[in-house]
């Protein structure tokens, strides 16, 4: 079952299950229904009013193909190195590289780093400027 909030809903960072181009139209209509959508089906937009979980009408009970599900967003972190060289240790998750970096920066013990971007269960490394 669908456990979004309306909240989530107003990041954007949504589609409808079955994967169709999604854009919130609002999320304030008020009643039982007070978000709306337009997709991009087969035939063209087509538009739709979810409740506040972003489940369509007669369809609250069940997962539905236009229900909203997350789309997943990237994850990044660092793997250290101490400044005595002793061993590597991963490092908290960020939301961007940028933050990623800040939290390498302020490491009072942190001889290098590598950072990482995790997404669909796959991790890459990020290339900076300056790598060779």
């Amino acid at each position: 079952m669908n456990d979004l909030t309306i909240e989530e809903i107003k990041t954007g960072n949504v589609k409808v299950r079955v994967g169709y181009e999604t854009r919130i139209l609002a999320t304030d209509l008020g009643g039982t229904h007070p978000v709306c959508i337009a997709f991009k089906a087969n035939t063209g937009w087509k538009v739709m009013r979810l409740n506040e979980k972003g489940k369509p009408p007669h369809r609250e009970d069940r997962d539905s193909e236009y229900d909203l599900v997350r789309i997943p967003q990237p994850r990044y972190f660092n793997i250290y190195t101490d400044l005595d060289g002793r061993g590597d240790y991963a490092g908290c998750m960020s939301s961007t590289v940028a933050e990623a970096e800040e939290k390498a920066r302020r490491g009072s013990r942190v001889g290098s780093h590598q950072t990482y971007k995790y997404l669909h269960g796959e991790v890459t490394k990020v290339e900076t400027e300056g790598d060779e």
